[in-house]
């Protein structure tokens, strides 16, 4: 009987659970496991998306640069036409568009000397009421504005002519009357190429007057805060904006001037001087410094803000990046091809 009891205590014992002691170890174990996992997530998490916000940061600044890149390499750019070498170029307000008459936006190119509107112009930390500038939107104060005339590197046929868009033929005859024909009337357009024959007109462009500005939202009605890089221009006879890069908090410009007509630049200036100097015309411009300072889309943790002070050129006090955002400053130098290689040939 003794050896039977003994046994049923035995096997009761066998089949126990957990006591309260080991219990608790074994829960605090599984919270500290817990813990470390939790953590090591988090870091791997915070980490991915500071990475994600670092390579949209990159590929928006990349984009803005190209963009603005682009049309600073082609401004000037009229088909096969240079403007001789007794030209005015007069210094008209992007916001001015007017197609009845043509005079309004710089172009009499049959008066003597010829007058042209200059390639590129800007305008250094203009004010907020700066009436030359009251077709950009929402425009930040204290951001620099460049504005680019050129025309489209891609002809288009006589019929495709809008009247309410400007267009520009160069001609390749030296038969012709004139060298370049500015007009929004197809019937104007009867230029020829090299070969004279009337029945060939050389190519008919579109003209482009397109500034780049900062706006203080990309969506703005109602504004959403974001600071983007914006580009306007008249399509149709109507003033046109589009977002290009988000997060763009500062632009500012430097613009290299040749002073002595050899195509290379003499000195960078932030803007024009007084008109007494050469450096004062915009005619004058073989290239331009760009600076863009850039954030992420969205914030993170206060830890993790871009460090350092940023240097937006001479002029400008050092910019430091926004609590909790990733920051990115470019710098680059693009020439004007079309105006400085006319001046080294």
């Amino acid at each position: 009987m003794n050896a039977m009891h003994n046994a049923w205590r035995t096997r009761r014992r066998t089949h126990a659970g957990f006591s309260l002691i080991e219990l608790m170890i074994g829960m605090t174990i599984g919270l500290v496991l817990l813990s470390v996992l939790a953590t090591v997530f988090e870091r791997t998490s915070g980490g991915r998306s500071d990475l994600d916000r670092v390579s949209r940061l990159v590929e928006n600044s990349r984009f803005a640069v190209d963009v603005i890149g682009d049309d600073v390499r082609h401004a000037g750019f009229y088909g096969t036409f240079m403007p001789p070498s007794d030209a005015v170029f007069t210094d008209t307000s992007p916001c001015v568009w007017n197609v009845a008459d043509l005079t309004l936006l710089g172009w009499q190119a049959t008066l003597t000397p010829p007058r042209y509107p200059a390639q590129l112009m800007g305008w250094d930390d203009p004010v907020a009421n700066d009436p030359a500038l009251g077709c950009l939107p929402d425009r930040v104060p204290g951001t620099d504005v460049v504005v680019i005339r050129r025309a489209s590197a891609d002809p288009i046929a006589a019929a495709q002519i809008d009247v309410r868009n400007v267009y520009l033929q160069a001609s390749q005859c030296i038969n012709d009357p004139v060298a370049l024909r500015v007009s929004n009337l197809a019937s104007q357009f009867t230029l020829r190429t090299a070969s004279c024959d009337a029945a060939l007109v050389a190519p008919i462009r579109r003209y482009f007057v397109r500034g780049y500005y900062l706006a203080s939202c990309n969506n703005c009605a109602p504004s959403d805060g974001i600071p983007t890089l914006k580009r306007v221009e008249v399509i149709d006879n109507a003033v046109r904006v589009v977002s290009l890069a988000e997060g763009v908090l500062d632009m500012q410009v430097e613009y290299a001037f040749d002073t002595n007509d050899d195509g290379s630049p003499e000195t960078f200036l932030t803007s024009t001087t007084p008109d007494t100097t050469p450096t004062s015309r915009w005619s004058n411009v073989v290239a331009m410094r760009l600076h863009l300072l850039m954030r992420s889309g969205e914030a993170g943790s206060t830890a993790m803000t871009s460090p350092g002070v940023y240097d937006l050129g001479p002029g400008h006090a050092g910019a430091t990046c926004p609590a909790g955002f990733k920051c990115r400053l470019v710098t680059t130098t693009m020439r004007l091809n079309n105006i400085a290689g006319r001046r080294e040939s």
